[in-house]
């Protein structure tokens, strides 16, 4: 079975009849399907209409009626499509007027056959590529939009763990795989009698320089991938005072199923016992 290749439609606005049947009979011996319009207006009404072309021939002059610069406007106006000028003009003032409007060429006639030909694949191969180019850009502005809103959604979840833990009435540190503090409760920052600048971003041993040996193994431990707890503990402070506490240490993992870092539950128990009823 042989694949068809579909003939590619040109539009051909030349007001001279000789002229355009001489360019319609060479466009046609070189493949293409060819219609021609002699005047702006009718090509402005065969692109309005709905018919499909793949690259329009715009001459200039095109007689009483709107030139072909002005038609040229009102048909991209309609729709993208390749646009080539064909005009027996070579003055820089008429050429000038053709550099604001989106075309793909400037064909002065009767150069011949290779010349014009080659103008036209070239316009089809510029027009395609700034088509590729336009849909590589709409793919990116929408992988951009799409990073846009996952960066919300992290920055909202981010805001929303941090008012979780902040507002919970245990004492809860979340640490990372370098033990540095990402979030604390208020209990926690009373308990510890540390302020939340004094914390967030710091090591743990930092802010706790006295935590005994036996803590830092479990830390290791729960970085390991263990849940370890105790019911009763106590922990000395650097002023001699000890306090009693409860706690258990456990690993929480990223998306990619690795360990990110611990989480530390912990209560002061005479702290508790303190309060008031």
């Amino acid at each position: 079975m042989t694949d068809t290749v579909a003939v590619r439609r040109l539009l051909l606005v030349e007001d001279d009849t000789i002229t355009a049947l001489a360019e319609k009979a060479l466009l046609e011996r070189a493949g293409f399907a060819v219609t021609r319009a002699a005047t702006g207006e009718q090509a402005v009404e065969a692109v309005g209409n709905g018919e499909s072309f793949d690259l329009i021939l715009m001459d200039i002059d095109l007689g009483s009626g709107i030139d072909g610069t002005e038609a040229a406007t009102r048909i991209l106006a309609l729709r993208e499509l390749p646009l080539v000028f064909l005009s027996g003009h070579i003055e820089p003032d008429i050429v000038a007027q053709t550099e604001g409007i989106t075309s793909y060429g400037y064909v002065v006639k009767n150069t011949g056959e290779t010349v014009l030909l080659a103008s036209i694949r070239m316009a089809f191969r510029l027009f395609d590529a700034n088509r590729r180019i336009a849909m590589r850009t709409m793919e990116i502005a929408a992988a951009n939009e799409q990073l846009r809103v996952t960066n919300d959604k992290l920055d909202w979840w981010q805001r929303l763990m941090e008012y979780i833990v902040q507002h919970d009435p245990s004492a809860i540190a979340v640490l990372d795989r370098d033990l540095r503090f990402m979030y604390v409760s208020d209990r926690f920052l009373s308990d510890y009698r540390v302020a939340q600048r004094d914390v967030i971003g710091k090591h743990h041993y930092d802010v706790f320089p006295e935590i005994p040996e036996k803590w830092r193994t479990v830390h290791q431990r729960g970085l390991g991938g263990e849940t370890l707890r105790c019911d009763h503990d106590t922990f000395e402070r650097p002023d001699g005072t000890i306090d009693s506490t409860r706690w258990e240490c456990r690993p929480w993992y990223d998306r990619s199923g690795s360990i990110g870092g611990i989480v530390l539950y912990t209560e002061v128990l005479s702290a508790r016992a303190a309060e008031p009823e």
